[in-house]
C-alpha cells in the first residue's frame, strides 16, 4: 500500500468516464472563483485563466474576482489589471460588475452593482467582479452575502499559492463544514498557517449562505483547477456542506465494483482471488469507502464470536487514492464496528501491508497463537509468507 501523496496529479484517459460524469453534473452550475493577486506573478497564471475559459466552454457559469484575504476582510483589486488583452479575448463575453466606494462619503457602505449579475450569467457571459479603485477593503461576510443573495452558486473556489495543509501526516483533501467549525475552536487549529485560518472562515461563511462546496486550491500546480474539479479527491482542500465521503455496509449492487477492486489486487498478489459468487455470498461482511458516489476502497470483516475477535481482510484502496488516509479510515471504521458488536480484538493477516497496519492503524505483530482455532487451520493450509497483526479494540 503506497502512502505517498502525489503533488502534481495529471488526469489520464482512463479517468474519462468520471470526467464526463462531472461535465454533465457541472453544466449550468455557477462557480465563483477568487484568484489571489500574488498568483499574477506566477508562471502558471495564464494557465489558470485558460482553465477558466475551458470551464466556461463547458457551459459552466463563472464569476471571477481578484483578492487578498485578511482576518474578517477581503481586499478586492481591479481585475482587468491582471488579465492581459490576449486572455481577455479568450474570455469571450466579459461582463464587468463594478464595485465602488462612495466618493462623497468614504465611510458609507460599498456599492455592489450586482443587480444584473444573474441575468448576465444566464446569457452565458463570464462575469468579472472588479473595482475602479486600486484596492477596496471590504467585510468578507458582506461581500459574500452580496454575491450569494443574487446567485445560487454551487462552488466557491479560492485559488492561491499555498500548499494543501497536512493533518496527522496526510493532506487535508476534504472536510465537512461542521468538522471545520470544530477544528476552528480546537487547540490543533493554532498549528495551521494564517492563510488557512482566514480562508476557513470564508469557507464556513459561504457554506452558511448555501454554497455546497468550497475549494482552497494551490494555483502554482499545473492544471490544478481542472484536476481539483474533475477528480473525486482533487489536489486542494474541499469544504463541503453535502455528503461527499461515506463508509457504509456493502450491498449486492456493489459486487461488480468490489470484484474490480479485488481483481486488481490479485494481479499484484496482495489479495486472494475471489469470484463474483464468493463476494455476493459474503456481501454482508464487506464495508466500502465511497467518494462522490463511487467506490474507491473496500474491506471484509469476519467475526469469530467464540474467541471474541474479528478479522479485517481484503483491505484495498484504488492505487490512485493511496496516501490520502482512506485505508486508515476504512480499517478504523471496521474496528469500531467490531467494538460495537462486543469484540475485544481485531487481527489482520498480510504479506505486504504490514507497515500500513502497524504505522497507520497501530496494529502489533503477533504469533499464530493469537488466531482463533478455525483461522489457524486456514493459515497453515495457505502456506503463504504472511504476518499476523493484532489490535485491542478497548
Amino acid at each position: 500500500m503506497n502512502n505517498e501523496f502525489p503533488s502534481n496529479i495529471e488526469l489520464k484517459p482512463s479517468d474519462l468516464h468520471g470526467i464526463l460524469r462531472y461535465v454533465k453534473l457541472f453544466r449550468k452550475q455557477i462557480f465563483v472563483i477568487g484568484i489571489q493577486v500574488s498568483l499574477s506573478e506566477s508562471p502558471n497564471f495564464d494557465s489558470i485563466l485558460k482553465e477558466i475559459t475551458i470551464l466556461h466552454s463547458l457551459k459552466i457559469q463563472i464569476i471571477i474576482f481578484f483578492y487578498e484575504a485578511s482576518e474578517s476582510s477581503i481586499n478586492l483589486l481591479p481585475a482587468k489589471a491582471y488579465i492581459s488583452p490576449g486572455i481577455q479575448s479568450d474570455l469571450i463575453e466579459l461582463y464587468n460588475c463594478d464595485i465602488k466606494n462612495n466618493q462623497k462619503d468614504p465611510k458609507a457602505p460599498i456599492e455592489y452593482n450586482f443587480e444584473a449579475l444573474e441575468a448576465e450569467l444566464k446569457h452565458s457571459k463570464l462575469c468579472l467582479l472588479s473595482t475602479e479603485d486600486p484596492i477596496i477593503k471590504i467585510n468578507t461576510e458582506h461581500f459574500l452575502q452580496a454575491i450569494f443573495s443574487k446567485v445560487k452558486a454551487e462552488k466557491l473556489i479560492l485559488v492561491g499559492d499555498h500548499e494543501c495543509p497536512i493533518i496527522d501526516g496526510e493532506p487535508l483533501t476534504n472536510i465537512a463544514a461542521s468538522e471545520l467549525k470544530d477544528l476552528l475552536i480546537s487547540n490543533d487549529f493554532e498549528k495551521f498557517p494564517d492563510w488557512f485560518k482566514h480562508q476557513s472562515q470564508i469557507a464556513i461563511e459561504a457554506i452558511a449562505l448555501k454554497v455546497q462546496r468550497v475549494h482552497l486550491l494551490n494555483g502554482t500546480i499545473n492544471n490544478a483547477l481542472l484536476n481539483e474539479l474533475f477528480d473525486k479527491v482533487g489536489i486542494g482542500t474541499m469544504i463541503h456542506a453535502n455528503k461527499y465521503e461515506t463508509i457504509r455496509s456493502a450491498e449486492s449492487s456493489d459486487v461488480p465494483a468490489l470484484l474490480h477492486l479485488t481483481q486488481n489486487s490479485v494481479k499484484k498478489d496482495t489479495l486472494l482471488n475471489r469470484s463474483t459468487e464468493a463476494i455476493l455470498s459474503n456481501i454482508e461482511h464487506y464495508f466500502v469507502y465511497e467518494i462522490d458516489g463511487s467506490i474507491v476502497a473496500c474491506t471484509c470483516i469476519s467475526s469469530y464470536p467464540e474467541e471474541d475477535c474479528i478479522e479485517i481482510g481484503s483491505v484495498f484502496v484504488q492505487p490512485y487514492y493511496n496516501g490520502r488516509g482512506i485505508g486508515r479510515k476504512l480499517v478504523q471504521a471496521a474496528c469500531e464496528k467490531g467494538k460495537t458488536q462486543g469484540h475485544s480484538t481485531a487481527f489482520a493477516i498480510t504479506s505486504n501491508a504490514a507497515n500500513f497496519f502497524v504505522s497507520k492503524c497501530h496494529f502489533k505483530e503477533a504469533n499464530i497463537d493469537a488466531l482463533p482455532a478455525a483461522r489457524k487451520i486456514k493459515f497453515k493450509e495457505a502456506k503463504r509468507n504472511s504476518l499476523i497483526l493484532t489490535k485491542s479494540l478497548f
